[in-house]
């Protein structure tokens, strides 16, 4: 919005409008939060109060370590299907009674009749949105008996896929996990892994980081592990040979530069480097 007015003016030379176009990142800000977004809300909640519908949450912290809840409402409106962004909300902590709280007043205070209207209700898998007791759903239930609950289907699999691989040994996801930081954190061994690389004939590829919350994020960085593999191999090796013999250069390095007269001890320990 900084640069659009300029560009109309540019676009339509000849225009009196586009030359009185005076709209920047400020304004078109609360142009959207207090005008468009405002209308559409209103628009969304009235259609809600006469219709069923279905409800979607989703609790989620940005950047400034502030929680959220996101609504989305799924119903029929113009003989379709639609889903409708419907609110954001700022939480405090957020328990199932916080959750449950913030989402009925929000209807509460919109005039939306949930428990005549809500029919379907669909989140994650988390105990605090679907647990059987103390939660969410269960609170729900309460106020709506019959509601269809829906659980997120990529978070049923993510439990499966971790509770079955617990099968497994521990040590291979951890070697799947710590092999990015100990690229990441140093470009003198980025640089080093891509001569490795170029030496083994494989693509010039970064090792990517494993989701800490989502298991199933796991596969693509298998697959990338084993893609540059024999690079790995070779970079390691080097790596572990070069830890082990430096020790010993770095004693002797010591020894050649100690202030006591040590000379009856060189030749032991430049024999043994």
């Amino acid at each position: 919005m900084e640069h659009l007015p300029e560009l109309l003016t540019k676009v339509c030379p000849d225009s009196d409008i586009a030359k009185k176009i005076k709209c920047s990142r400020t304004k078109c800000s609360c142009i959207v939060k207090n005008v468009i977004g405002k209308k559409n809300e209103k628009e969304i909640c009235e259609i809600l109060s006469n219709t069923k519908f279905s409800l979607i949450i989703d609790e989620s912290t940005d950047r400034s370590c502030t929680k959220h809840l996101c609504l989305v409402c799924r119903y029929r409106h113009n003989k379709t299907i639609q889903d409708s962004f419907l609110a954001l909300l700022p939480l405090k902590d957020a328990k199932a009674e916080d959750l449950y709280r913030e989402v009925t007043n929000f209807f509460d205070r919109k005039k939306i009749p949930y428990q005549r209207n809500l029919i379907g209700f669909a989140s994650d898998g988390a105990s605090v949105m679907v647990g059987r007791h103390n939660s969410v759903v269960s609170r729900l239930k309460v106020d709506i008996p019959n509601v269809y609950v829906v659980k997120c289907i990529c978070h049923s699999f993510h439990l499966c896929a971790s509770n079955a691989c617990l099968k497994l040994p521990r040590s291979i996801e951890d070697l799947a996990r710590e092999i990015y930081p100990y690229f990441s954190n140093s470009p003198k061994r980025v640089e080093t892994f891509k001569e490795f690389q170029s030496f083994s004939n494989v693509n010039i590829h970064k090792i990517l980081h494993p989701a800490q919350t989502r298991w199933l994020s796991l596969e693509t960085v298998v697959s990338r592990i084993l893609e540059q593999y024999n690079a790995l191999i070779l970079f390691f090796t080097d790596a572990t040979f070069l830890e082990f013999s430096l020790a010993f250069f770095n004693n002797l390095n010591r020894q050649m530069q100690c202030e006591k007269p040590v000379i009856q001890e060189l030749h032991k320990s430049v024999s043994v480097v």
